[in-house]
Protein backbone atom coordinates (compact mmCIF):
# COMPACT_ATOMS: atom_id res chain seq x y z
CA UNK A 1 0.00 0.00 0.00
CA UNK A 2 1.26 3.37 -1.24
CA UNK A 3 2.88 4.87 2.75
CA UNK A 4 1.02 7.97 2.12
CA UNK A 5 -2.29 6.73 1.82
CA UNK A 6 -1.33 4.82 5.00
CA UNK A 7 -0.10 7.87 6.73
CA UNK A 8 -3.54 9.43 5.91
CA UNK A 9 -5.50 6.27 6.64
CA UNK A 10 -3.96 6.10 9.84
CA UNK A 11 -4.38 9.93 10.97
CA UNK A 12 -8.35 9.15 9.70
CA UNK A 13 -8.61 6.53 12.14
CA UNK A 14 -7.26 8.68 15.00
CA UNK A 15 -9.52 11.22 14.77
CA UNK A 16 -12.40 8.64 14.49
CA UNK A 17 -11.58 7.43 17.44
CA UNK A 18 -11.18 10.90 19.53
CA UNK A 19 -14.34 11.94 18.10
CA UNK A 20 -16.31 8.48 18.50
CA UNK A 21 -14.79 8.52 22.27
CA UNK A 22 -16.12 12.15 23.38
CA UNK A 23 -19.38 11.09 21.70
CA UNK A 24 -19.84 7.72 23.52
CA UNK A 25 -18.32 9.48 26.72
CA UNK A 26 -21.28 11.23 27.15
CA UNK A 27 -23.83 8.14 26.54
CA UNK A 28 -21.78 5.91 28.40
CA UNK A 29 -21.96 8.28 31.33
CA UNK A 30 -25.25 9.53 31.35
CA UNK A 31 -23.97 13.23 31.56
CA UNK A 32 -26.57 14.39 28.49
CA UNK A 33 -28.98 16.21 31.24
CA UNK A 34 -28.15 19.64 32.78
CA UNK A 35 -27.26 19.90 36.24
CA UNK A 36 -30.77 21.88 36.72
CA UNK A 37 -32.54 19.33 34.86
CA UNK A 38 -31.09 16.81 36.93
CA UNK A 39 -32.08 17.87 40.71
CA UNK A 40 -35.44 19.24 39.64
CA UNK A 41 -36.03 15.42 38.76
CA UNK A 42 -34.70 13.67 41.59
CA UNK A 43 -36.75 16.19 43.94
CA UNK A 44 -39.61 14.58 41.97
CA UNK A 45 -39.20 11.25 42.81
CA UNK A 46 -37.47 11.58 46.07
CA UNK A 47 -38.79 13.11 49.63
CA UNK A 48 -35.47 14.82 50.43
CA UNK A 49 -33.05 15.68 48.18
CA UNK A 50 -29.73 16.48 49.82
CA UNK A 51 -27.27 19.21 47.63
CA UNK A 52 -23.84 19.31 49.15
CA UNK A 53 -21.43 22.18 48.62
CA UNK A 54 -18.29 23.74 48.70
CA UNK A 55 -18.74 27.17 50.54
CA UNK A 56 -17.97 30.34 48.91
CA UNK A 57 -17.82 29.05 44.88
CA UNK A 58 -19.41 31.22 42.68
CA UNK A 59 -20.35 28.73 40.12
CA UNK A 60 -22.16 26.66 42.67
CA UNK A 61 -23.86 29.75 44.48
CA UNK A 62 -24.68 31.02 41.05
CA UNK A 63 -26.23 27.24 40.46
CA UNK A 64 -28.30 27.49 43.57
CA UNK A 65 -29.52 30.92 42.89
CA UNK A 66 -30.97 29.88 39.29
CA UNK A 67 -32.37 26.60 40.54
CA UNK A 68 -34.26 28.13 43.24
CA UNK A 69 -37.37 29.91 41.37
CA UNK A 70 -37.83 26.30 39.50
CA UNK A 71 -38.17 24.58 42.86
CA UNK A 72 -41.86 24.46 43.17
CA UNK A 73 -41.91 22.95 39.71
CA UNK A 74 -40.86 19.68 41.94
CA UNK A 75 -43.48 20.19 44.63
CA UNK A 76 -40.65 21.51 46.91
CA UNK A 77 -42.39 22.75 50.14
CA UNK A 78 -38.81 23.67 51.97
CA UNK A 79 -35.37 24.44 51.19
CA UNK A 80 -33.12 23.54 54.13
CA UNK A 81 -29.50 25.71 54.56
CA UNK A 82 -26.58 25.63 56.58
CA UNK A 83 -27.92 28.47 58.58
CA UNK A 84 -27.57 28.39 62.19
CA UNK A 85 -31.57 27.50 63.72
CA UNK A 86 -31.80 30.48 66.21
CA UNK A 87 -31.82 32.59 63.15
CA UNK A 88 -35.12 31.78 61.93
CA UNK A 89 -36.97 34.58 63.38
CA UNK A 90 -34.92 36.89 61.62
CA UNK A 91 -34.85 35.10 58.58
CA UNK A 92 -38.87 34.40 58.45
CA UNK A 93 -38.89 38.44 58.90
CA UNK A 94 -36.58 39.07 56.20
CA UNK A 95 -38.66 37.17 54.17
CA UNK A 96 -42.02 38.85 55.16
CA UNK A 97 -40.74 42.48 55.00
CA UNK A 98 -37.75 42.59 52.50
CA UNK A 99 -35.85 44.07 55.06
CA UNK A 100 -32.77 42.78 57.83
CA UNK A 101 -31.05 40.93 54.89
CA UNK A 102 -27.94 41.91 57.01
CA UNK A 103 -29.17 40.92 60.15
CA UNK A 104 -29.25 37.59 59.42
CA UNK A 105 -25.81 35.95 60.89
CA UNK A 106 -23.58 33.14 58.56
CA UNK A 107 -21.07 31.45 59.79
CA UNK A 108 -17.47 33.13 58.09
CA UNK A 109 -17.47 29.89 55.71
CA UNK A 110 -20.53 30.93 54.20
CA UNK A 111 -20.77 34.80 54.40
CA UNK A 112 -21.06 36.15 51.34
CA UNK A 113 -22.60 38.69 48.77
CA UNK A 114 -23.13 35.34 46.34
CA UNK A 115 -24.83 33.34 49.95
CA UNK A 116 -27.06 36.25 50.52
CA UNK A 117 -27.95 36.90 47.30
CA UNK A 118 -29.72 33.27 47.13
CA UNK A 119 -31.92 34.58 49.93
CA UNK A 120 -32.68 37.61 48.05
CA UNK A 121 -33.89 35.34 45.18
CA UNK A 122 -36.52 33.71 47.44
CA UNK A 123 -38.10 36.81 48.84
CA UNK A 124 -38.45 37.91 45.31
CA UNK A 125 -40.70 34.83 44.68
CA UNK A 126 -44.59 34.74 44.87
CA UNK A 127 -46.10 33.02 47.67
CA UNK A 128 -47.09 29.98 45.54
CA UNK A 129 -43.55 29.59 44.51
CA UNK A 130 -41.98 30.61 47.61
CA UNK A 131 -40.56 26.87 49.94
CA UNK A 132 -40.36 27.85 53.59
CA UNK A 133 -36.59 28.29 54.23
CA UNK A 134 -35.50 26.20 57.17
CA UNK A 135 -32.32 27.40 59.03
CA UNK A 136 -30.89 23.75 60.20
CA UNK A 137 -27.59 24.26 61.19
CA UNK A 138 -26.56 23.83 65.46
CA UNK A 139 -26.73 27.44 67.08
CA UNK A 140 -23.22 28.22 68.15
CA UNK A 141 -23.87 28.69 71.77
CA UNK A 142 -24.11 24.69 71.83
CA UNK A 143 -21.37 23.36 69.92
CA UNK A 144 -20.00 21.88 72.25
CA UNK A 145 -23.12 20.47 74.14
CA UNK A 146 -24.06 16.78 73.42
CA UNK A 147 -25.22 16.20 70.04
CA UNK A 148 -23.64 17.27 66.65
CA UNK A 149 -23.95 19.38 64.38
CA UNK A 150 -25.44 16.84 61.69
CA UNK A 151 -27.58 14.98 64.62
CA UNK A 152 -29.03 18.42 65.11
CA UNK A 153 -29.78 19.26 61.21
CA UNK A 154 -31.82 15.62 60.98
CA UNK A 155 -34.13 16.82 63.70
CA UNK A 156 -34.71 19.83 62.17
CA UNK A 157 -35.39 17.76 59.25
CA UNK A 158 -37.46 14.96 60.51
CA UNK A 159 -39.75 17.76 62.26
CA UNK A 160 -41.10 19.13 58.92
CA UNK A 161 -42.15 15.83 57.79
CA UNK A 162 -43.80 14.84 61.65
CA UNK A 163 -45.75 18.07 60.55
CA UNK A 164 -46.33 17.69 57.34
CA UNK A 165 -46.54 13.99 55.78
CA UNK A 166 -46.61 15.18 52.13
CA UNK A 167 -43.31 17.73 52.55
CA UNK A 168 -40.51 17.60 49.98
CA UNK A 169 -37.40 19.02 51.00
CA UNK A 170 -33.98 20.21 49.17
CA UNK A 171 -31.28 20.37 51.84
CA UNK A 172 -28.30 22.43 50.82
CA UNK A 173 -25.30 22.06 53.42
CA UNK A 174 -21.69 21.06 52.86
CA UNK A 175 -20.23 18.03 50.94
CA UNK A 176 -19.60 16.23 53.80
CA UNK A 177 -22.96 16.53 55.73
CA UNK A 178 -24.39 14.96 52.66
CA UNK A 179 -22.94 11.61 52.59
CA UNK A 180 -24.77 8.68 52.65
CA UNK A 181 -22.62 6.55 55.28
CA UNK A 182 -18.76 6.87 56.16
CA UNK A 183 -16.56 3.98 57.67
CA UNK A 184 -14.39 6.75 59.98
CA UNK A 185 -10.14 5.57 60.42
CA UNK A 186 -9.94 3.90 63.86
CA UNK A 187 -7.41 6.74 65.19
CA UNK A 188 -10.80 8.92 64.90
CA UNK A 189 -11.82 9.87 68.81
CA UNK A 190 -15.57 10.75 68.72
CA UNK A 191 -17.05 9.45 65.13
CA UNK A 192 -20.00 10.20 64.34
CA UNK A 193 -23.11 9.70 61.80
CA UNK A 194 -24.62 12.30 59.15
CA UNK A 195 -27.39 13.77 58.56
CA UNK A 196 -28.77 11.15 55.99
CA UNK A 197 -27.96 8.54 58.60
CA UNK A 198 -29.44 9.81 61.62
CA UNK A 199 -32.73 10.34 59.25
CA UNK A 200 -32.88 7.26 58.18
CA UNK A 201 -33.69 6.32 62.32
CA UNK A 202 -35.96 9.44 62.56
CA UNK A 203 -38.15 8.94 59.47
CA UNK A 204 -37.91 5.38 58.03
CA UNK A 205 -39.07 5.16 54.64
CA UNK A 206 -38.23 8.30 53.59
CA UNK A 207 -37.01 8.55 49.85
CA UNK A 208 -33.67 10.20 50.22
CA UNK A 209 -30.98 11.16 47.77
CA UNK A 210 -27.63 12.60 48.10
CA UNK A 211 -25.89 14.82 45.36
CA UNK A 212 -22.25 15.94 45.86
CA UNK A 213 -20.67 18.93 44.22
CA UNK A 214 -16.99 18.63 42.87
CA UNK A 215 -15.36 22.09 42.06
CA UNK A 216 -11.97 22.94 41.49
CA UNK A 217 -10.87 19.59 42.83
CA UNK A 218 -6.87 17.90 42.46
CA UNK A 219 -7.03 15.88 39.31
CA UNK A 220 -4.58 13.65 40.79
CA UNK A 221 -7.24 12.85 43.99
CA UNK A 222 -10.74 13.21 42.26
CA UNK A 223 -10.96 10.95 38.95
CA UNK A 224 -14.10 12.89 38.44
CA UNK A 225 -12.25 15.88 38.10
CA UNK A 226 -9.94 14.11 35.91
CA UNK A 227 -12.06 13.14 33.41
CA UNK A 228 -15.23 15.40 33.45
CA UNK A 229 -14.18 19.02 33.99
CA UNK A 230 -12.44 19.15 30.43
CA UNK A 231 -16.47 19.09 29.35
CA UNK A 232 -15.98 23.13 30.05
CA UNK A 233 -19.78 22.99 31.64
CA UNK A 234 -20.88 21.20 34.99
CA UNK A 235 -21.24 17.22 34.23
CA UNK A 236 -24.41 15.51 36.43
CA UNK A 237 -23.71 12.17 36.91
CA UNK A 238 -25.52 9.10 38.72
CA UNK A 239 -23.12 7.03 40.96
CA UNK A 240 -23.27 3.57 40.58
CA UNK A 241 -20.70 0.62 39.66
CA UNK A 242 -19.48 2.05 36.78
CA UNK A 243 -17.30 3.86 39.02
CA UNK A 244 -15.86 1.43 41.06
CA UNK A 245 -12.33 2.07 42.44
CA UNK A 246 -13.09 5.93 41.75
CA UNK A 247 -11.89 8.74 43.78
CA UNK A 248 -13.54 12.01 44.53
CA UNK A 249 -11.69 14.85 46.27
CA UNK A 250 -14.22 15.91 48.57
CA UNK A 251 -13.09 13.00 50.75
CA UNK A 252 -9.28 13.26 50.17
CA UNK A 253 -8.43 14.73 53.38
CA UNK A 254 -10.99 12.79 55.09
CA UNK A 255 -9.86 10.34 58.65
CA UNK A 256 -11.96 7.57 56.82
CA UNK A 257 -11.55 4.37 55.20
CA UNK A 258 -11.75 3.85 51.61
CA UNK A 259 -15.62 3.69 50.26
CA UNK A 260 -17.15 2.91 46.90
CA UNK A 261 -18.41 5.81 45.25
CA UNK A 262 -22.05 4.79 45.32
CA UNK A 263 -21.67 4.19 49.03
CA UNK A 264 -20.71 7.82 49.75
CA UNK A 265 -23.14 9.50 47.27
CA UNK A 266 -26.18 8.97 44.75
CA UNK A 267 -24.94 11.53 42.27
CA UNK A 268 -22.67 14.45 41.38
CA UNK A 269 -21.69 17.27 39.59
CA UNK A 270 -18.62 18.41 38.14
CA UNK A 271 -17.49 21.62 37.55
Amino acid sequence: MNPSLCHRLLLLLIVSILVISKVGYAGRFNIQKDPQSYVLEKLKSHDIVFLGTTHRRRPILKFLSDLVPYLHESGVTHLGLEICSDQQDRIDSFLQTGSGLRNIALHFQIECPEYRNILNTIRGLGQVKRPAILALDLPKSIYHGEINRDKWMASCIAKVFHRNPNAKVLVVVGNLHVLKKIEWEDKVPNPHGFVRSYLNKLTPYRRMFSIGQCIDEKPDECDFTREFSSIGAPVPVDCDRRFDGWNIGIMATVAAKPSEIWELLDGIIVY
